[in-house]
């Protein structure tokens, strides 16, 4: 049933909305050399196919990665979040705008937030950091990994900064802080499940075409860099609106209809 539930939430790519041409393509972090990457131009509204247009659509299983935050019974949305532990943008956003976000629409139960952390920016230490993440999920489930996801990114000069050869140790270290236990923790670590599934994780990123982190699969359109949090949660509001066939939100700038206000 769940599986099913996800299925018809169309992580697809190739769906595209004019509510999210003014947000598209923000700066991040680029993969392979962890350095920021300016982003070009979104494509203004006028370029987007009218509606009902049908458009190629590339589908990808996602079902097998990540990390599911919210509820897969009752969310309207899905929202795909490619993050590497290591990018100064993913831990921005994830520090500042998350917090505001899970409490509106994941703790609400409207939007299922996958998360999934990859190591494609070439940042030091940053295949441990994804192990270390996955590892704490495979420990702890989504609380654990909640809990770890946001101690690497307030840690993140930290342990960017190790030295390769004692970074394992501060990542265990990290567990035994967060109460994991040590010895299952490194013997995660260690294993080849956790690496099995950061290699997954990677391969579908740059699969669905992962230049840049975060990436978001917003409801199916890839959204690189985080938006302002104003923008990210008119664009969530409407679209959760949109799917339970309930009224635009009153006063949102993209309630207007199709023609969206051009980038």
């Amino acid at each position: 049933m769940a599986d099913a539930r996800l299925r018809r939430m169309r992580f697809v790519l190739g769906r595209t909305w004019p509510v999210l041409c003014s947000v598209l393509l923000l700066p991040g972090c680029g993969g392979e050399s962890g350095e920021a990457q300016s982003a070009p131009a979104a494509r203004a509204a006028s370029s987007l196919p009218p509606p009902g247009t049908e458009s190629r659509q590339d589908v990808f299983d996602l079902r097998q990665i990540g990390v599911n935050e919210g509820s897969v019974m009752t969310a309207a949305i899905g929202v795909v979040d490619f993050s590497d532990f290591g990018c100064i943008y993913c831990a921005n956003f994830h520090n500042a705008d998350y917090p505001a976000l899970h409490d509106e629409f994941v703790t609400s139960g409207d939007v299922l937030w996958k998360y999934v952390p990859i190591s494609i920016g070439g940042f030091p230490n940053g295949d441990l950091a994804g192990l270390t993440g996955i590892c704490a999920d495979e420990i702890g489930r989504t609380e654990g990994f909640a809990r770890m996801r946001d101690h690497l990114f307030v840690q993140r000069e930290e342990w960017l900064a190790s030295p390769p050869d004692g970074a394992r140790e501060v990542f265990v270290s990290y567990a035994e802080e967060l109460g994991f236990d040590p010895d299952a923790f490194t013997a995660c670590l260690d294993g080849e499940a956790a690496s099995a599934r950061l290699t997954r994780n990677n391969n579908v990123a740059h699969q669905v075409g992962v230049t840049a982190t975060p990436t978001f699969i917003v409801q199916g359109s890839p959204v690189r860099g985080a938006p302002p949090l104003a923008d990210f949660q008119n664009v969530l509001r409407r679209l959760v609106a949109e799917s339970r066939g309930d009224p635009l939100p009153t006063g949102d700038p993209a309630g207007a209809g199709p023609g969206a206000p051009d980038a």
